[in-house]
Protein backbone atom coordinates (compact mmCIF):
# COMPACT_ATOMS: atom_id res chain seq x y z
CA UNK A 1 0.00 0.00 0.00
CA UNK A 2 1.41 3.36 -0.74
CA UNK A 3 0.37 6.41 1.35
CA UNK A 4 1.09 10.55 0.40
CA UNK A 5 0.83 12.96 3.25
CA UNK A 6 0.85 16.42 2.84
CA UNK A 7 2.10 18.45 5.44
CA UNK A 8 4.16 21.44 5.95
CA UNK A 9 7.63 20.61 6.16
CA UNK A 10 9.72 22.38 8.59
CA UNK A 11 11.45 22.23 12.35
CA UNK A 12 8.69 22.16 14.11
CA UNK A 13 6.93 19.59 16.38
CA UNK A 14 3.72 19.16 14.54
CA UNK A 15 6.26 18.82 11.51
CA UNK A 16 7.83 16.31 13.18
CA UNK A 17 5.12 14.54 14.38
CA UNK A 18 4.14 13.74 10.63
CA UNK A 19 7.78 12.98 9.75
CA UNK A 20 8.02 10.35 12.62
CA UNK A 21 4.46 9.16 11.78
CA UNK A 22 5.37 8.38 7.78
CA UNK A 23 8.69 6.91 9.23
CA UNK A 24 7.07 4.50 11.10
CA UNK A 25 4.62 3.55 8.49
CA UNK A 26 7.52 2.59 5.84
CA UNK A 27 8.87 0.65 8.82
CA UNK A 28 6.08 -1.30 8.66
CA UNK A 29 5.95 -2.06 5.32
CA UNK A 30 4.11 1.03 3.40
CA UNK A 31 5.60 3.13 0.77
CA UNK A 32 5.62 6.48 1.93
CA UNK A 33 5.82 9.50 -0.06
CA UNK A 34 5.90 13.33 1.55
CA UNK A 35 4.86 16.79 -0.03
CA UNK A 36 5.32 19.97 1.17
CA UNK A 37 4.91 24.16 -0.13
CA UNK A 38 7.31 26.30 0.84
CA UNK A 39 10.66 28.83 -0.43
CA UNK A 40 12.50 26.21 -2.62
CA UNK A 41 12.03 23.07 -4.78
CA UNK A 42 13.52 19.85 -2.90
CA UNK A 43 13.57 16.12 -3.33
CA UNK A 44 15.38 13.71 -0.69
CA UNK A 45 14.31 10.81 1.49
CA UNK A 46 14.33 10.91 4.93
CA UNK A 47 14.60 7.53 6.72
CA UNK A 48 13.00 5.81 4.13
CA UNK A 49 10.48 8.19 3.03
CA UNK A 50 10.44 9.89 -0.01
CA UNK A 51 9.94 13.38 0.62
CA UNK A 52 8.78 16.30 -2.29
CA UNK A 53 8.81 19.73 -1.83
CA UNK A 54 7.82 22.47 -4.54
CA UNK A 55 8.23 25.67 -3.98
CA UNK A 56 4.84 28.11 -2.73
CA UNK A 57 3.43 30.26 -5.07
CA UNK A 58 0.33 31.44 -6.30
CA UNK A 59 -3.37 29.53 -5.81
CA UNK A 60 -3.15 27.98 -9.36
CA UNK A 61 0.13 27.19 -9.35
CA UNK A 62 0.23 25.58 -5.79
CA UNK A 63 -2.85 23.58 -6.80
CA UNK A 64 -1.07 22.46 -10.09
CA UNK A 65 1.64 21.07 -7.67
CA UNK A 66 -0.42 19.28 -5.82
CA UNK A 67 -2.30 18.09 -8.57
CA UNK A 68 1.37 17.10 -10.11
CA UNK A 69 2.14 14.95 -6.66
CA UNK A 70 -0.95 13.22 -6.49
CA UNK A 71 -0.80 12.10 -10.23
CA UNK A 72 3.03 11.07 -9.57
CA UNK A 73 2.95 9.43 -6.77
CA UNK A 74 -0.38 7.11 -7.34
CA UNK A 75 -1.39 6.64 -3.73
CA UNK A 76 -3.66 4.10 -2.25
CA UNK A 77 -4.24 6.55 0.38
CA UNK A 78 -3.87 10.51 0.82
CA UNK A 79 -3.48 12.53 4.41
CA UNK A 80 -4.15 16.41 4.66
CA UNK A 81 -4.10 18.81 6.41
CA UNK A 82 -4.70 22.82 6.67
CA UNK A 83 -4.30 24.30 3.46
CA UNK A 84 -3.21 20.89 1.95
CA UNK A 85 -7.06 19.58 2.54
CA UNK A 86 -9.10 21.26 -0.25
CA UNK A 87 -6.34 20.32 -3.15
CA UNK A 88 -5.68 16.96 -2.01
CA UNK A 89 -9.48 16.11 -1.80
CA UNK A 90 -10.20 17.50 -4.78
CA UNK A 91 -7.65 16.35 -6.76
CA UNK A 92 -7.87 12.87 -4.90
CA UNK A 93 -11.32 12.49 -6.41
CA UNK A 94 -10.41 13.38 -10.25
CA UNK A 95 -7.30 10.84 -9.53
CA UNK A 96 -9.13 7.62 -8.35
CA UNK A 97 -7.59 7.65 -4.71
CA UNK A 98 -8.82 4.60 -2.91
CA UNK A 99 -8.90 6.43 0.74
CA UNK A 100 -8.69 10.21 1.23
CA UNK A 101 -8.27 11.60 4.85
CA UNK A 102 -8.48 15.12 5.89
CA UNK A 103 -6.58 15.69 9.20
CA UNK A 104 -8.25 18.84 10.77
CA UNK A 105 -7.50 20.45 13.43
CA UNK A 106 -8.14 24.31 13.48
CA UNK A 107 -11.38 25.05 15.57
CA UNK A 108 -13.97 26.63 14.47
CA UNK A 109 -14.37 29.35 17.77
CA UNK A 110 -10.71 29.85 17.13
CA UNK A 111 -10.93 31.45 13.04
CA UNK A 112 -14.22 32.32 13.16
CA UNK A 113 -14.66 31.89 9.56
CA UNK A 114 -17.43 33.56 7.47
CA UNK A 115 -20.33 31.56 5.93
CA UNK A 116 -18.92 31.36 2.93
CA UNK A 117 -16.01 29.88 4.19
CA UNK A 118 -17.83 27.40 6.45
CA UNK A 119 -19.68 26.43 2.90
CA UNK A 120 -16.44 26.09 1.09
CA UNK A 121 -14.73 23.94 3.53
CA UNK A 122 -17.71 21.59 4.16
CA UNK A 123 -17.96 21.11 0.90
CA UNK A 124 -14.30 19.65 0.22
CA UNK A 125 -14.95 17.49 3.98
CA UNK A 126 -17.59 15.45 2.80
CA UNK A 127 -16.03 14.82 -0.53
CA UNK A 128 -13.23 12.89 1.92
CA UNK A 129 -13.67 9.72 2.86
CA UNK A 130 -12.84 9.82 6.12
CA UNK A 131 -12.11 13.69 8.31
CA UNK A 132 -9.81 12.51 11.49
CA UNK A 133 -9.63 15.57 14.38
CA UNK A 134 -7.81 15.69 17.46
CA UNK A 135 -10.34 16.65 20.58
CA UNK A 136 -14.27 15.73 21.04
CA UNK A 137 -15.28 18.98 20.45
CA UNK A 138 -13.88 19.21 16.99
CA UNK A 139 -15.58 15.88 15.80
CA UNK A 140 -18.67 17.82 17.33
CA UNK A 141 -17.95 21.15 15.15
CA UNK A 142 -17.23 18.36 12.17
CA UNK A 143 -21.14 17.14 12.55
CA UNK A 144 -22.73 20.72 13.51
CA UNK A 145 -20.44 23.27 11.79
CA UNK A 146 -19.62 21.14 8.61
CA UNK A 147 -22.35 18.55 8.16
CA UNK A 148 -19.85 15.29 7.53
CA UNK A 149 -21.75 12.73 8.99
CA UNK A 150 -20.55 11.08 12.47
CA UNK A 151 -19.16 7.71 10.16
CA UNK A 152 -17.18 10.13 8.75
CA UNK A 153 -14.97 11.13 11.44
CA UNK A 154 -12.57 9.57 13.58
CA UNK A 155 -10.79 11.05 17.05
CA UNK A 156 -7.38 10.45 17.79
CA UNK A 157 -4.61 12.55 19.56
CA UNK A 158 -0.73 13.89 18.59
CA UNK A 159 2.11 12.74 20.65
CA UNK A 160 5.29 14.51 21.21
CA UNK A 161 8.98 14.14 21.01
CA UNK A 162 10.14 17.16 23.06
CA UNK A 163 11.75 15.24 25.61
CA UNK A 164 14.53 14.52 22.89
CA UNK A 165 15.34 18.09 22.60
CA UNK A 166 16.24 17.86 26.44
CA UNK A 167 20.15 19.38 27.02
CA UNK A 168 20.04 20.98 23.58
CA UNK A 169 21.86 24.39 23.73
CA UNK A 170 19.62 27.21 24.34
CA UNK A 171 20.41 31.23 24.57
CA UNK A 172 17.21 31.50 27.32
CA UNK A 173 17.92 33.80 30.24
CA UNK A 174 15.90 33.02 33.13
CA UNK A 175 16.11 33.73 37.03
CA UNK A 176 17.17 30.77 39.67
CA UNK A 177 14.16 29.09 40.22
CA UNK A 178 15.68 28.95 44.51
CA UNK A 179 14.42 32.36 44.82
CA UNK A 180 11.82 33.14 42.57
CA UNK A 181 8.24 31.40 41.04
CA UNK A 182 8.68 31.36 37.54
CA UNK A 183 4.95 30.77 35.40
CA UNK A 184 5.72 30.55 31.92
CA UNK A 185 2.61 31.36 29.06
CA UNK A 186 3.89 30.22 25.74
CA UNK A 187 1.93 31.12 22.70
CA UNK A 188 1.23 33.47 19.62
CA UNK A 189 0.80 36.71 20.67
CA UNK A 190 -2.96 37.34 19.54
CA UNK A 191 -6.35 38.11 21.86
CA UNK A 192 -7.37 35.03 21.46
CA UNK A 193 -4.60 33.29 23.25
CA UNK A 194 -5.77 34.96 26.44
CA UNK A 195 -2.14 36.16 28.02
CA UNK A 196 -3.81 39.34 28.99
CA UNK A 197 -5.52 37.14 31.83
CA UNK A 198 -2.72 35.92 33.09
CA UNK A 199 -0.98 39.69 33.38
CA UNK A 200 -4.01 40.19 35.13
CA UNK A 201 -3.96 37.42 37.52
CA UNK A 202 -0.24 38.00 38.05
CA UNK A 203 -1.22 41.94 39.39
CA UNK A 204 -4.12 40.80 41.90
CA UNK A 205 -1.51 37.81 43.31
CA UNK A 206 1.21 40.98 43.40
CA UNK A 207 -0.78 43.01 45.67
CA UNK A 208 -1.61 40.02 48.56
CA UNK A 209 1.37 38.00 48.47
CA UNK A 210 5.07 38.72 49.05
CA UNK A 211 6.69 36.23 47.10
CA UNK A 212 8.70 37.18 44.08
CA UNK A 213 6.90 35.46 41.07
CA UNK A 214 8.23 36.45 37.14
CA UNK A 215 5.73 35.83 34.45
CA UNK A 216 8.08 34.43 31.03
CA UNK A 217 5.51 35.00 27.97
CA UNK A 218 7.20 33.10 25.31
CA UNK A 219 5.88 33.86 21.21
CA UNK A 220 5.66 37.17 18.94
CA UNK A 221 2.38 37.79 17.05
CA UNK A 222 0.31 40.96 16.78
CA UNK A 223 -1.03 41.42 20.32
CA UNK A 224 2.23 42.33 22.21
CA UNK A 225 2.30 46.07 21.74
CA UNK A 226 -1.13 45.37 23.96
CA UNK A 227 0.51 43.72 25.94
CA UNK A 228 3.58 45.59 26.45
CA UNK A 229 0.84 48.49 27.34
CA UNK A 230 -1.02 46.31 30.04
CA UNK A 231 2.19 45.46 31.59
CA UNK A 232 3.24 49.31 31.87
CA UNK A 233 -0.25 50.39 33.15
CA UNK A 234 -0.49 47.62 35.66
CA UNK A 235 3.63 48.03 36.90
CA UNK A 236 4.59 44.85 36.13
CA UNK A 237 7.96 45.96 33.92
CA UNK A 238 10.23 43.60 36.31
CA UNK A 239 7.62 40.72 36.46
CA UNK A 240 6.96 39.93 33.19
CA UNK A 241 9.38 39.26 30.76
CA UNK A 242 8.70 39.17 26.83
CA UNK A 243 10.92 35.82 25.59
CA UNK A 244 9.85 36.89 21.95
CA UNK A 245 9.61 33.43 19.05
CA UNK A 246 11.56 30.44 20.76
CA UNK A 247 12.81 27.34 18.57
CA UNK A 248 12.27 23.66 20.10
CA UNK A 249 15.51 23.47 22.33
CA UNK A 250 14.56 26.38 23.88
CA UNK A 251 10.82 25.86 24.67
CA UNK A 252 12.32 23.09 26.15
CA UNK A 253 14.54 24.89 28.43
CA UNK A 254 11.73 27.33 28.88
CA UNK A 255 9.42 24.42 29.96
CA UNK A 256 12.07 23.35 32.54
CA UNK A 257 12.57 26.55 33.72
CA UNK A 258 9.01 27.03 35.26
CA UNK A 259 7.74 26.10 38.08
CA UNK A 260 3.91 26.07 36.48
CA UNK A 261 2.61 26.76 32.86
CA UNK A 262 -0.41 28.76 32.19
CA UNK A 263 -2.13 28.13 28.85
CA UNK A 264 -5.08 30.41 28.96
CA UNK A 265 -6.37 30.25 25.55
CA UNK A 266 -10.18 30.94 24.73
CA UNK A 267 -10.25 27.98 22.41
CA UNK A 268 -7.89 25.28 21.40
CA UNK A 269 -8.73 22.27 19.04
CA UNK A 270 -6.30 20.17 20.96
CA UNK A 271 -3.11 22.41 22.07
CA UNK A 272 0.26 20.56 21.20
CA UNK A 273 1.95 23.21 24.15
CA UNK A 274 -0.25 21.05 27.04
CA UNK A 275 1.42 17.97 26.21
CA UNK A 276 4.79 19.02 25.55
CA UNK A 277 4.65 20.45 29.14
CA UNK A 278 3.14 17.78 30.70
CA UNK A 279 5.47 15.38 28.82
CA UNK A 280 8.64 17.19 30.45
CA UNK A 281 6.98 17.34 33.67
CA UNK A 282 5.85 20.45 34.27
CA UNK A 283 3.09 21.00 35.89
CA UNK A 284 0.38 23.21 33.96
CA UNK A 285 -2.75 24.99 34.45
CA UNK A 286 -4.86 25.05 31.49
CA UNK A 287 -8.16 26.49 30.38
CA UNK A 288 -10.81 23.95 29.66
CA UNK A 289 -11.43 24.82 26.17
CA UNK A 290 -8.11 22.60 25.37
CA UNK A 291 -9.48 19.28 23.14
CA UNK A 292 -6.36 17.14 24.13
CA UNK A 293 -8.14 17.05 27.80
CA UNK A 294 -10.75 15.39 26.33
CA UNK A 295 -9.02 12.11 26.36
CA UNK A 296 -7.79 12.27 29.83
CA UNK A 297 -9.13 9.60 32.07
CA UNK A 298 -11.31 11.98 34.50
CA UNK A 299 -11.28 8.60 36.93
CA UNK A 300 -7.43 9.02 37.66
CA UNK A 301 -6.81 12.71 36.36
CA UNK A 302 -9.75 15.11 38.07
CA UNK A 303 -9.52 17.72 35.60
CA UNK A 304 -10.64 20.17 38.16
CA UNK A 305 -7.16 20.41 40.00
CA UNK A 306 -5.79 21.77 36.79
CA UNK A 307 -8.10 23.28 34.85
CA UNK A 308 -9.93 26.96 34.77
CA UNK A 309 -12.37 28.80 32.66
CA UNK A 310 -10.33 31.09 30.57
CA UNK A 311 -13.49 33.86 31.75
CA UNK A 312 -12.98 33.51 35.05
CA UNK A 313 -9.75 35.24 36.63
CA UNK A 314 -10.55 34.83 40.19
CA UNK A 315 -11.06 31.14 39.33
CA UNK A 316 -7.22 31.13 37.81
CA UNK A 317 -6.11 33.11 41.27
CA UNK A 318 -7.23 30.49 43.39
CA UNK A 319 -5.70 28.16 41.08
CA UNK A 320 -2.50 29.67 40.81
CA UNK A 321 -2.03 30.33 44.92
CA UNK A 322 -1.01 26.82 45.73
CA UNK A 323 2.16 27.22 42.91
CA UNK A 324 3.12 30.51 44.17
CA UNK A 325 2.97 28.92 47.71
CA UNK A 326 5.07 25.88 46.24
CA UNK A 327 2.41 23.28 46.75
CA UNK A 328 0.87 22.13 43.78
CA UNK A 329 0.70 19.53 41.66
CA UNK A 330 4.48 17.51 41.64
CA UNK A 331 5.96 16.96 38.32
CA UNK A 332 5.41 13.22 38.50
CA UNK A 333 1.79 13.44 38.50
CA UNK A 334 1.65 15.52 35.29
CA UNK A 335 4.50 12.93 33.19
CA UNK A 336 2.24 9.90 34.60
CA UNK A 337 -0.67 11.69 33.02
CA UNK A 338 1.37 12.37 29.64
CA UNK A 339 2.21 8.79 29.53
CA UNK A 340 -1.53 7.31 30.34
CA UNK A 341 -2.71 9.29 28.01
CA UNK A 342 -0.78 10.11 24.63
CA UNK A 343 1.54 7.00 24.39
CA UNK A 344 3.33 6.96 21.14
CA UNK A 345 2.51 3.00 19.63
CA UNK A 346 -0.74 3.32 21.03
CA UNK A 347 -1.66 6.47 19.20
CA UNK A 348 0.12 4.90 16.03
CA UNK A 349 -1.87 1.82 16.08
CA UNK A 350 -5.20 3.86 15.80
CA UNK A 351 -3.71 5.79 13.04
CA UNK A 352 -2.68 2.69 11.59
CA UNK A 353 -5.99 1.17 11.96
CA UNK A 354 -7.83 4.07 10.23
CA UNK A 355 -5.17 4.17 7.47
CA UNK A 356 -6.33 0.65 6.87
CA UNK A 357 -9.68 0.95 6.98
CA UNK A 358 -10.73 -0.38 10.00
CA UNK A 359 -13.62 1.02 11.88
CA UNK A 360 -12.07 0.65 15.55
CA UNK A 361 -11.15 4.15 17.00
CA UNK A 362 -13.56 6.65 18.20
Amino acid sequence: MKILILYTHNKGLLSEFFQELSEKLYSDGFEVDNFYLKHEKAVFMQNGVSVYGEKRRGFIANYTAIYSMIKQSQPDVVISNFSYINPAILFGKLLGVKHNIAWFHTAFGHTKPNWLKIWNKAMYLNMADLVLTNSKSLQSEMHSVYKVSKAKTRRIPFWTNIDKYRSKKHSLSIQDKQSVINIGCPGRLVADKNHRLVIEALYQLKQSDNRHVCLYIAGSGPYKSQLEALVKDLNLEQEVVFLGLLNVAEMTAFYEAMDLVVLPSHHEAFGLVFIEAIALGTPVLVSKAFGALSFIDTQKFNLDDFCFNPSAIQELIDKLEPYVNRKGLESDYFKSMYKQTFEKDVIYNQIKAVILNQNNTS
